[in-house]
């Protein structure tokens, strides 16, 4: 996981610029546009974290923070439009399909710009009765 594979025909330094490309292009989203992402999420209850080797994208974890926090549903929707507001992408490319995940854990990838896709992964609320 999280290694990056290139076509056959890319010569050593040609893998080098790609990869060196892309963990810039990462970091100026970490930069300029994941306190957005962080605020969107906060204001539906959830904490935003990175974790991952920020290798070939950006892997984000999303926790539900308060008794509030709401559905995996707005959470995506608040985070696409963020990231449209910073960078006019934000798109969905499986129509917002959730891959079931280990541990109750939710997924969806979303890309955020021209070469990033942002792979967010959302821990399941616990619901009170």
């Amino acid at each position: 996981m999280g290694e990056w594979h290139h076509p056959e025909h890319y010569t050593a330094a040609a893998k080098g610029y790609a990869i060196e490309a892309m963990r810039a292009e990462i970091a100026v989203f970490i930069e300029r546009v994941l306190p957005s992402l962080r605020e969107a999420a906060r204001s539906l209850g959830y904490a935003l974290a990175v974790h991952g080797s920020l290798a070939r994208d950006l892997d984000l974890i999303a926790v539900p923070w308060t008794d509030e926090a709401g559905s995996p549903d707005a959470l995506i929707a608040a985070i696409a439009d963020a990231t449209k507001a910073q960078t006019g992408w934000g798109h969905l490319p499986s129509a917002g399909e959730f891959t079931p995940k280990p541990h109750g854990r939710t997924a969806v990838m979303m890309v955020a710009s021209f070469n990033l896709q942002l792979d967010i992964s959302i821990t399941p609320r616990k619901e009170t009765t």
